[in-house]
């Protein structure tokens, strides 16, 4: 007997000629099994199904079962919360003007899940979608001049065969918080005057929507010794080109000074796109005795939107020592000042502030001090080049309340560190440093440290590590606020123990030289991947359905994501050494640059590796284990591609000439063997 079919409902379905005319809820399960490429092509196929697949109630679903924790949906998430005006106050500047035009633009989410699609179908594959140059000015020509801090004098040699371990810094720099770029452009945007008018030379792109703003730094008469930016805060480090004192028979001292802007981010009523406005913030001298063009006295830094932190390590000039001096300065950045010291060597025109002194040397010792005077100086205080005394070398400065200041605008110093309190610390680096880089966070300054086995050359340690030692020691330096104390009339002093974490990559029998080898775990996945109770026929809207379910708190296992932790990112693919990496955390998306040294030496035939990974590249939907989610990570690797015109192109070469790469879910950013920023879209 044959019975013909029949939906829940009781209705007779033998009429049913394709999937649009099954009920919602079986319509639903039918396209959760299908992969977001084949529900944008399925749009091709009649009139009728591309109604269906592009309705904004299933594009949105679609979203959420396989892109949950991409860039559109983390915005989206974020306007549905409960409390949106409560949710951006805690964002930075830059993330909550675009929320704010996230929310301005209606949001077609067809449009949206085949942008998505198309994006994660070329990191899936690794490959670009589009490769984009950008031309940068040459350096050491009579406009602009980049002189970087010289990096250690370290490489990895092995049978006779060496590769490079540090690589010098790139003269362009990304902000994955802000997705801007900055870099020397060879010529001016739009309707701008000339670079040699202005000597505006560096611009501020932002990648999303390809529009250049000049930023209003003149780089003529400067050596740019290192650009940064970061949380919406760029600065430059430079010296002038002129020497003013005499060092010794060989040597000259050039000024150096730290020059600070604001890069902002605007929401416009006119165009579709944000715009962007770059200020100068403050300026100040970075070394009291300024520092030689050579390659021996570097220095390193690190800054947030409120400090910057930097460490300074010069050879020791004297007959009768042989330690280089060490020291560290760590500054509070936040107030602005128009005063600018490099306008003013002689300092004829610098304001006299009042502000409030460091704690007095009986107090700091533990005697008894009762002195709260305050006294006039700069806006800013000066590193000297010599080794203070271990009384009042290091000397945390008081907070008064409001009613015991005045307003000082400006940077300041609030903390040095001169080499007694950094061999306390177990950091002075001596002659065989091991000082990668340093990070800064909200409280506390870190110091990345990194050995070798095959480490050679004039700086690499006398007592290798028996693989690859990394190590990150963080001290607490930056003030708390005191509320808490105000009764007192003054902040707490920055005193506590100090933070080390370490990986030694010790092997054992499965290979497995990191233990905390693992692919990302989740940092932040709004709204979570579920199926269950998103019927859109359920009686709630799309506001409702974006709503983030309960937030798992879980601590990130990706040394690229936490500034705390030791860089394992390193050598968790030993004997594989990652170069450089991209990681964009709360999409669960990874490219790594690596290159094996030990079997370069070995082969010729051996290959680096530029790979994409990461947990926000599976397709899967619904809730799965943590060994699901290790089983389905995926890492593709970049190799070697085509272009247009049938070449072999080596996407090593084109991102990796500075052993540097940054960027985010929608691109990779490195600069290639000629010179030319290479921008990946995928």
């Amino acid at each position: 007997m044959k019975c013909s079919p029949q939906s829940a409902s009781g209705s007779d379905t033998s009429n049913m000629r394709d999937i649009t005319e099954l009920p919602h809820d079986l319509f639903l399960i039918v396209i959760s099994h299908l992969s977001p490429r084949t529900c944008v092509r399925c749009r091709s196929v009649s009139r009728r199904w591309h109604h269906a697949f592009t309705d904004e109630a299933n594009c949105l679903l679609l979203l959420r079962w396989n892109f949950p924790r991409c860039r559109e949906m983390r915005l989206a998430a974020l306007l549905s919360s409960p409390a949106p005006q409560k949710s951006a106050d805690n964002l930075p500047p830059n993330l909550k003007a675009e929320l704010v035009r996230f929310a301005q633009v209606r949001r077609v989410w067809s449009s949206t899940f085949a942008h998505v699609a198309r994006r994660y179908h070329h990191l899936n594959r690794a490959t670009a979608r589009v490769v984009e140059k950008l031309d940068m000015a040459p350096s050491q020509n009579n406009l602009f001049s980049f002189w970087g801090v010289a990096p250690w004098n370290r490489y990895l040699r092995l049978h006779e065969k060496t590769a490079s371990f540090h690589y010098p810094d790139p003269s362009w720099w990304y902000s994955q918080e802000d997705g801007v770029l900055v870099y020397p452009a060879t010529r001016p945007e739009g309707d701008s005057p000339p670079l040699e008018t202005t000597g505006h030379i560096y611009h501020i792109v932002d990648l999303s929507t390809k529009l250049e703003f000049p930023v209003p730094f003149d780089v003529r008469q400067k050596h740019i010794r290192r650009v940064r930016l970061a949380q919406g805060v760029l600065v430059f480090e430079w010296a002038e080109v002129l020497p003013y004192h005499q060092l010794n028979d060989r040597e000259v001292v050039h000024r150096h000074y730290v020059s600070i802007f604001d890069v902002l981010r605007h929401p416009s009523t006119t165009t579709t796109h944000c715009t962007w406005s770059i200020t100068f913030r403050s300026e100040f001298k970075l070394h009291f005795l300024g520092l030689p063009l050579n390659r021996s006295d570097r220095f390193f830094s690190a800054h947030t939107a409120t400090h910057y932190a930097v460490y300074f390590w010069q050879p020791n000039r004297s007959l009768y020592q042989d330690d280089p001096i060490e020291q560290l300065a760590v500054w509070d950045i936040s107030s602005p000042s128009p005063y600018r010291p490099s306008e003013d060597p002689k300092g004829r025109k610098r304001p006299s502030v009042e502000r409030t002194p460091s704690l007095p040397t009986g107090l700091w010792s533990g005697k008894s001090s009762s002195s709260t005077a305050t006294t006039r100086s700069p806006p800013q205080a000066d590193v000297s080049n010599d080794a203070a005394s271990s009384s009042d070398m290091e000397q945390p400065r008081r907070r008064l309340s409001a009613s015991q200041t005045t307003t000082a605008p400006g940077p300041f110093v609030i903390r040095r560190i001169a080499w007694p309190q950094l061999d306390f610390y177990g950091l002075r680096q001596r002659a065989t440093p091991q000082l990668r880089n340093l990070s800064l966070d909200e409280k506390n300054l870190y110091f990345i440290e990194e050995e070798h086995r095959w480490a050679d050359g004039q700086h690499s340690s006398l007592s290798p590590p028996r693989v690859h030692l990394v190590r990150s020691t963080g001290i607490p330096i930056i003030p708390f606020d005191d509320q808490d104390d105000s009764s007192q009339g003054q902040g707490h002093v920055v005193q506590g123990p100090v933070f080390l974490d370490s990986c030694g990559a010790d092997g054992d029998v499965n290979m497995n030289f990191c233990r905390r080898v693992a692919p990302a775990s989740s940092v932040s996945v709004w709204p979570p991947p579920s199926i269950g109770g998103l019927n859109a026929a359920g009686g709630r809207g799309l506001i409702e359905q974006l709503r983030p379910r309960e937030k798992k708190e879980e601590t990130s296992e990706w040394g690229g994501i936490a500034k705390h932790l030791a860089p394992c990112w390193r050598h968790e693919d030993f004997p594989y050494l990652t170069v450089s990496e991209m990681v964009d955390g709360e999409a669960g998306v990874r490219v790594s640059a690596r290159h094996c040294f030990m079997l370069e030496t070995l082969s010729v035939h051996v290959r680096p590796r530029l790979t994409v990974g990461g947990e926000g590249l599976q397709e899967g939907k619904g809730k799965v284990d943590r060994e699901e989610i290790v089983r389905r990570t995926r890492v593709k690797e970049f190799g070697v591609t085509r272009g247009d015109t049938g070449e072999e192109v080596n996407m090593w070469g084109e991102l990796l000439a500075k052993g540097h790469i940054s960027g985010d879910e929608r691109w990779v950013v490195g600069e290639d063997e000629q010179g030319l920023i290479t921008v990946l879209r995928f």
